[in-house]
């Protein structure tokens, strides 16, 4: 999977629309960490995860939406993780900057224009390498 194609497409839809942004759904297990779903988390990043999630959070044109089906009180424990981090999540498994229109209700689906997840064919042993180069180009 190429994931440079998929932020392509959303920054130029972007520019086409008129949008001043893009939403970018990131996944935390199996996606940002290696997974531990049966042990205390260790936060093992994989490489290059860190240093690309900072610079989509540095990027005025991308709000990052982090994407978990992680309990409340564990997900603000991953938030002050990220924030201590570098990387700021505008929204919580939400985008409460979109609206309904005559042709899309997204009272029941939350709208983004790129999706980070593993469940989304993303791989991050080999993904968030290609994905930090492409960042650092639009920088």
């Amino acid at each position: 999977m190429d994931i440079t194609k998929s932020f392509d497409a959303a920054f130029n839809r972007m520019v086409d629309r008129g949008w001043e942004k893009i939403y970018v759904l990131v996944d935390i297990h199996d996606t940002v960490f290696e997974a531990c779903y049966y042990k205390k988390e260790e936060h093992k990043w994989f490489p290059y995860a860190k240093e690309a999630l900072q610079l989509m959070s540095q990027n005025p044109k991308i709000s990052l939406i982090l994407w978990s089906s992680t309990y409340r009180k564990e997900l603000k424990e991953y938030l002050s993780f990220f924030v201590e981090n570098g990387i700021d999540f505008d929204m919580v498994n939400i985008n409460t900057e979109t609206v309904n229109t005559t042709l899309s209700d997204f009272s029941e689906k939350t709208y983004f224009n790129v999706g980070i997840d593993d469940k989304f064919g993303f791989d991050g042993k080999e993904d968030w390498k290609t994905l930090y180069e492409y960042m650092k180009k639009l920088k």
